[in-house]
Formats: structure tokens, sequence, C-alpha cells
């Protein structure tokens, strides 16, 4: 309900007010951002941009970081002190925010510094400052332990980066600094209002009649009075002045907190309800009315093309470095097929139906795992490690987009020279493995094989097309493979494989993005029933599916 109540004010924001919104407060739940990205209510050249309430990244951050100091698995001296300064980890945090809000210099640099001091924050709190700014402290205290060495010894550490990364992917939302405790304090009078669903309110104008009146209350401050002199033409008796009189009171002791529109503080937000969309099977089995000519939509697909043909390749790199941390980097892989996806695509059976597949690229939500996020933090470690082994340098890059079709992007982990990049992966599944050939024995690297002694890359699995696809719009030669362990490291070079690209990839990426994605990118069909049998499947999939 709540999803469908915003998107309404979406779709009719530009009649009712002439305006576009570009960004959302929310919380973590993602139900909302989801169903805008699937309807696009200002076409697909135009998505809305999610902002965490700064509120509820705090509470988050404090609570899981309370669950770590309550597992008994690490030592009891770190675990007290996290739980005795809980409230000033999250102040740590406000304090770095606060100072970068108020500096002087580019947006983005502001996000950038503040990422790197809140990935120190908890070693600032453990007792070491060896990267802490001088804004934020002055060096270790008399007295002050040292807990870092102790919590990496027990890997409390590494949970507590887990945590720290959230706030990391986010740092935009915290400069920003907004909350959504209005339409959280407006929530409340409502539920105030109509009983909270404990009385039945359906019958006619019941609901919208409580809901008009908390709106009244909530921007007057004021509705007994209005509402009792329209109803009685007399004034409140004394019990009822004396109640607005002190609820005024209390108001003017509290202006100063109030002056701001988004203020400190606010209530716990309820549960909202998850909308898991209408049932293919009842109802809506109906086939979907109103399709653009095959004619129309031929020329939105060219438009497209032509857009993306102009993009200029070097300014597009060199604004999404961030990479997942990137807004522009997000945005523009929706617009293309990427080589992490390369794999999966040509390996489909000319029989598969690519709706599934569409839905994925374009409409699932970014969820993340103890896998994923493991990797994630690992790949800085990785990157460091290799530019020591091998006495390198490793550039770090942003989306690039291949010469000949434009539509085809990938983003390496890093170039090394004008002629390689580097791809790194840290397996979750070998993280605790003594070496490369007990991993492989005991099948935590099912992508890889033991050939002459050596960890090699099975040229079937997906990483294989990911990387010989990055070596082709990069137009490199060479590509480092890197599994990266705690334990052990394994490098091997891979080489770029024309024939490989020309016979097994080109041609599937062409049929699958023209036919199957670039469609559902430019008439999008999926927002309009939010069913995945709407996407629309290219003739010759659906001849090949007829024939099986």
């Amino acid at each position: 309900m709540e999803a469908d109540t915003i998107l309404e004010g979406f779709l009719n924001s530009i009649n009712m007010h002439g305006l576009k919104y570009n960004k959302l407060i929310g919380d973590g739940d993602s139900s909302v951002t989801k169903r805008l990205n699937e309807v696009l209510p200002y076409g697909n050249d135009f998505r809305v941009k999610k902002i965490e309430c700064k509120n509820h990244l705090l509470r988050n951050y404090t609570t899981k970081l309370s669950a770590i100091a309550k597992q008994t698995d690490y030592p009891i001296s770190i675990r007290k002190h996290i739980l005795t300064n809980i409230v000033r980890f999250r102040s740590d945090i406000t304090k770095a925010t606060k100072h970068y809000i108020n500096s002087d210099i580019p947006f983005q640099t502001k996000i950038a510094e503040l990422r790197k001091d809140i990935s120190n924050s908890p070693y600032h709190r453990l007792g070491q400052h060896n990267n802490c700014a001088v804004y934020f402290c002055s060096g270790t205290k008399s007295g002050e332990i040292n807990l870092i060495p102790l919590a990496e010894q027990s890997k409390m550490m590494t949970s507590i980066n887990n945590v720290v990364y959230r706030l990391l992917t986010h740092a935009d939302s915290l400069i920003e600094n907004v909350d959504n405790n209005p339409c959280e304090q407006l929530n409340s009078i409502i539920n105030k209002h109509v009983g909270g669903k404990r009385i039945n309110y359906t019958q006619k104008n019941n609901y919208k009649t409580r809901v008009e009146a908390a709106i009244l209350s909530y921007n007057s401050k004021n509705y007994l009075r209005t509402l009792h002199k329209k109803m009685t033409t007399a004034s409140p008796g004394k019990t009822a002045k004396r109640y607005m009189s002190n609820i005024e009171r209390i108001r003017k002791n509290t202006v100063m907190r109030r002056r701001k529109l988004f203020c400190e503080g606010g209530k716990r937000k309820k549960p909202m309800i998850k909308y898991s969309g209408p049932d293919a099977d009842y109802g809506l089995a109906e086939p979907l009315d109103g399709l653009i000519s095959d004619n129309d939509l031929k020329k939105k697909k060219k438009n497209f093309l032509k857009q993306l043909n102009e993009v200029n390749r070097e300014d597009l790199e060199y604004v999404t470095r961030e990479q997942s941390l990137s807004n522009d980097w997000h945005n523009e892989r929706k617009k293309r097929l990427t080589a992490s996806n390369f794999g999966e695509i040509c390996k489909m059976r000319k029989n598969t139906s690519c709706r599934k597949k569409v839905y994925s690229l374009l409409y699932r939500p970014n969820t993340t795992c103890k896998q994923t996020t493991y990797g994630i933090q690992m790949e800085p470690l990785a990157r460091a490690h290799f530019e020591t082994l091998y006495n390198v340098h490793v550039q770090i890059c942003g989306l690039f987009c291949d010469k000949e079709f434009s539509y085809l992007a990938a983003t390496p982990d890093g170039l090394i020279g004008e002629n390689s990049i580097l791809e790194i992966k840290c397996p979750f599944a070998a993280k605790d493995s003594l070496n490369a050939v007990e991993a492989v024995e005991m099948k935590m690297l099912q992508y890889c094989s033991i050939e002459n002694g050596e960890l090699t890359l099975k040229k079937d699995h997906k990483y294989y097309y990911q990387i010989i696809g990055q070596l082709r719009i990069t137009n490199r030669k060479f590509c480092y493979f890197v599994i990266y362990t705690p334990n052990w490291t394994n490098t091997q070079k891979i080489e770029y494989d024309d024939v490989f690209w020309r016979t097994k990839m080109v041609d599937k990426l062409k049929l699958f993005y023209l036919e199957c994605l670039l469609p559902e990118i430019v008439d999008p069909l999926y927002g309009k029933r939010f069913l995945t049998s709407d996407i629309r499947d290219p003739d010759h999939i659906k001849h090949q599916i007829n024939k099986k």
C-alpha cells in the first residue's frame, strides 16, 4: 500500500505541481524504490535516486555492532568496550558527517573523504589512531589500550568492517543529512485517529475523514479547537482549553529542536507491508493490451542506440570510477549489457525464455549477502597484495564501452600498464583453505581445475566469458586473473582469444541485447502489471519453444 501511494504521487507530480522528483528519502526497505524502478514514472532515461534516512542508517549501525558485541566467540574485553561506548561509535559518524557537510569542497570530494573517516572510525574508537584526521582526534590518550591487534587476531574486525561497509556505501546519503521523520510523525497521528486498525472504518468517508483530520492536526497543531468551534459555534470548555495551553507550552519549549524541517529523533517506523505483486494465474492472465506497433518499437530502439553511440567513452569511464559506489555507474549499466552477464547469456539454450534474465538485469533490486560483502571488502587487500607481489601499479577504472557495440560494457577490477587488466576473485567458500589444491579437491573453487600442477580457470565457466569480454571491450591483450585468500594467492595470465569471441560470444550477445533487453528498455511492459510474463520474448525464441 505504501509503495502504491508513493508511486501515485510520482505519477501525478507533473500534473499537480509541475515537478519531477529525482530523489526519494526512505529507509532500508527497498519495496518503494523497487516499484519506482519497475514503473519508471518519468520514462526510462529518468531514474529516481534513493536517499537513505540518516536515522535508520545510524540505528542499524549501532544495532548490528551491539549484536556483534554479544557474540561470545569474540574476546570479552572488546565486547565490553563496544557495548560501553556504543553511542560514541554513532557519534563518531555524525561528527565526521557534520565536518564534511560544513566543508567548502566539491560534493564528490566530501563523499570520498567521509568514506575514509567512516572506514577508520572503528579503529579510532578501539584505540588505533594512525589514520585519524586532525579534526577527528588529537592522537592516543593517556592510558588508552589499542584493541585492534586482538580484534584482528580473533577476526572480530572483519565482522565490524562488514557492518561499517553499509555506511560506506551510503556516505552520499549521510552528506545529504535528511530523514523521513515528517512522514513517520504523520503516520503516527493517522494511526491515533483510526484506532490503530482496531475499528472498521471502511464505510463511506470514514477513513478519509479521519486521515484529513490527522493532516489538519499535523499542519495546524490546533485541530481540536478548530473543529469544535466549527461544529458547535462555541469555544471549547475549561478542560479543553487547559489541555491546549499545556500542549502549546510544550511545543514552545522545543521550538529550537523543531526549527529544522528534518530534525533529529523520531519514532520507530512500523513494519511496512511487503508487496509481492499480482498473481499471474488469478485475474491477470489475459494478454496485455495497448502495445505499440512494431514500427514504433523499431524507431525507439534506433533512437536509443543513437544516444548510446553519441556518449563519450572516456568521460563515461572517468565519472564511473567509484564503480558500485557511483550512482552514474548503476544508471549507465542499466542501459547496457555488462561483461559479468556475458557467460550466462552466451550459454542460454535457444528454447529458453529471456524474460527472467531481462527481469533480473532491469528490475531485480541489488541484494547483498555475506559472500558478496566479503568479496568487496577483500578486493582492496587483494589489489594491494598483487601490486606488492609483482611490483606494478594497478589503476582503478570505471565503465568501459565497446567501440563497435556501444551497448556492451565492462568494468575490470583495474588496469595494468597499457595492455593488461586485473580481475580479482575472493571466494568466501575458500577463505579458510590452506592452498589451491585443497580448495579444488574440496570443491570450493568449482570454476577452476588443476592442470599440470597449476590452478587454471575453466574455459566453459562464466568467469572466462567475462574476462574475454573485458579484454575485448577495453581493447587489451592480457588479464591477470587473481584468486586471493588470507592463506594463499594464485595468479593466472589469460590472453585474449578473438576466435572465442567471434565464434561463441558476439553474435549471441548482439541478439540478446537487440531482441530481448533493448525492447524492454525503450518500452517497458513489466511495470504495467508487474508480471514477468508481460516481458517480450522475441520471435526466434517463441519459435524454438513451440518446436520443443
